[in-house]
């Protein structure tokens, strides 16, 4: 009877040995990424338009820890430069990137004491498909950031520059004694002012163009004018309508036109009203 007594008490002490040994239960798993959403793994990943900032956030705590976003890289190779800044000064923001296979290739660093900014450089050999991961690393991590992956897009078509003519000998003219400035007075909107294309090219459908007056000559964004036909003569050339979209400086406009080609005409004739 009394070896029987002891079997059933031991039995009965198996299930608290963990509580009479002081070895805890061990807790599950915490999950940073539980509630990160789709774009919490990479085939979830939003699309970035590359040199286009966006804002999100991470918090490793409140289980939102990572956000992965893809690029797509064209033209020539260069520097793929991810730029990061969050708001929380106790908190660090991880940015990597990956190629298109899921490889990481670059990763920044361990942020500077007290700062709240990073910059990742990345060489890009390969055109296609780059992914970025933004982490809050540890638990102490989460904030509202600012990201933005800066790259060299490829331009459709490079400028035509135009030969500059040869300039026109100008008279002498003996300067008077004294000069006295008069006040600039704006020229009527009947009046145009003649200027000379410096550059131009295609974009699209329009043909870009860069001409030699501005604030100085009175113009103004908006204004209308056209492309003279030949080295001389005050006849426009057919379809040769543009318009300017800025003006940039005291000498110099930007203006778009529907026109096909430009040949040899480099002069233009503006229009000094809208």
């Amino acid at each position: 009877m009394r070896r029987t007594s002891l079997a059933v008490l031991l039995l009965a002490l198996v299930p608290m040995l963990p509580l009479l040994s002081g070895c805890p239960k061990t807790p599950a798993k915490f999950d940073a990424d539980a509630k990160s959403g789709p774009d919490g793994k990479r085939p979830g990943a939003r699309v970035l338009i590359v040199n286009s900032p966006i804002t999100d956030e991470v918090n490793f705590k409140a289980q939102d820890q990572t956000d992965w976003f893809v690029v797509d890289l064209k033209g020539k190779p260069g520097i793929l430069t991810c730029k990061v800044n969050w708001d929380a000064e106790s908190s660090d923001i991880q940015v990597e990137v990956y190629d298109e296979f899921g490889k990481a290739i670059s990763a920044s660093p361990v942020r500077n004491k007290g700062a709240k900014d990073k910059t990742l450089l990345t060489q890009i050999d390969r055109m296609g498909q780059y992914y970025i991961r933004i982490t809050a690393p540890t638990a102490n991590d989460g904030s509202v950031y600012t990201m933005e992956a800066k790259w060299e897009l490829p331009k459709a078509e490079l400028p035509v520059v135009l030969a500059e003519p040869d300039p026109v000998p100008q008279p002498k003219v003996r300067k008077p004694r004294e000069v006295v400035e008069k006040p600039v007075v704006e020229k009527p909107s009947s009046e145009t002012v003649q200027a000379r294309i410096v550059t131009a090219y295609r974009e699209g459908s329009s043909m870009m163009m860069q001409v030699d007056k501005g604030t100085a000559d009175g113009i103004k964004s908006g204004m209308t004018g056209n492309v003279l036909n030949g080295p001389s003569g005050e006849d426009p050339l057919d379809g040769g309508d543009f318009k300017i979209y800025q003006v940039v400086g005291a000498h110099k406009s930007l203006a778009k036109s529907p026109i096909a080609s430009l040949g040899k005409n480099n002069r233009v004739s503006i229009n000094l009203s809208h």
